[in-house]
């Protein structure tokens, strides 16, 4: 059994914990919401040896456990996961000054770019996820989790783990196939795990190359285009200068708001994103997400 390690953190004034049910960009990763949604358990670090994080709000400072990693490692991940580090009124600046998602800086306040554990782990999704409904996707990685990986057990939840580079390789195309998976996806799954098993280039790194760069780094990969690159490096990298203009999220908000229609090149709708907020295409490709999902919500509680 792995000792817990206890340790808090201070947020900044603008930072908020997400709730299970309305924020869906968190409940679609792998995480597991506790104690009525107030406490977030899931994985971290390196996808062969992932440890347990779990944060939860305690007056005005976050309460941070780990299972597997030292009080320091657990306060960074726990920045990390929620972007505490990213000047989020600068972006609001921009909100305000637009009319799409004015007022979302209210509606959605401290809401923050969720990370990833890993650019593994942001890849994984996002080859799952491609040309397929959110709900299809999550069935299939659902079946990929339970029969390539072994959940973490702690305070007796089960947290789910992504499954390991080691565990895709050892696994047959057949055997991928019949979780869900095209023959194309399944060859991409064992092409991404080859690439995550030697030494491929860091967060960090790809944090600092140019968007343009750092894109057609993972583009090299197999099954691997512009859409899935943006959104691996959104969620995997935490880069604030991703507008992923091609997700049919981002382009059924863009014609329901009156930017554009959904029939527009893809270039209109990045030039829209670039205008509106340079900078800042990740968290206006969030923003315009959460604004869809809470109308979605609203519509559906009536």
């Amino acid at each position: 059994m792995v000792a817990r390690v206890r340790t808090s953190l201070v947020p900044p004034r603008l930072a908020s914990l997400p709730r299970e049910r309305p924020q869906l960009e968190y409940s679609s990763r792998s995480i597991v919401f506790a104690r009525d949604g107030r406490r977030l358990v899931r994985t971290w670090g390196s996808p062969e040896r992932p440890w347990v994080l779990a944060v939860e709000p305690a007056g005005a400072r976050w309460r941070v456990e780990a299972w597997g990693a030292g009080p320091k490692k657990a306060r960074e991940a726990a920045r990390a996961l929620f972007s505490l580090d990213d000047p989020l009124e600068e972006f609001y600046r921009h909100t305000r000054a637009d009319p799409v998602l004015r007022g979302t800086e209210r509606a959605f306040r401290g809401l923050r770019l969720p990370r990833d554990a890993n650019l593994y782990e942001s890849l994984l999704h996002a080859i799952v996820g491609q040309q397929l409904s959110v709900a299809a996707a999550s069935a299939i990685k659902k079946r990929l989790f339970e029969r390539l990986s072994t959940p973490l057990t702690v305070d007796g939840l089960e947290v789910p783990c992504v499954p390991a580079p080691s565990r895709v390789l050892e696994a047959e195309e057949g055997e991928l196939r019949a979780l869900g998976m095209s023959g194309a996806k399944s060859r991409a799954l064992v092409a991404l795990a080859t690439w995550a098993s030697g030494k491929p280039p860091s967060a960090k790194v790809l944090q600092r190359r140019s968007l343009p760069a750092a894109r057609g780094a993972l583009e090299r990969l197999p099954g691997v285009g512009r859409w899935t690159a943006e959104n691996a490096l959104l969620r995997g990298t935490g880069r604030r200068d991703v507008f992923v203009a091609g997700d049919l999220g981002v382009r059924v908000a863009l014609e329901r708001y009156g930017v554009l229609p959904r029939s527009a090149p893809e270039e209109a709708a990045r030039a829209w994103g670039e205008l509106r907020y340079p900078g800042w295409g990740s968290y206006a490709t969030l923003y315009l997400w959460r604004k869809l999902v809470a109308e979605a919500f609203e519509t559906e509680t009536g």
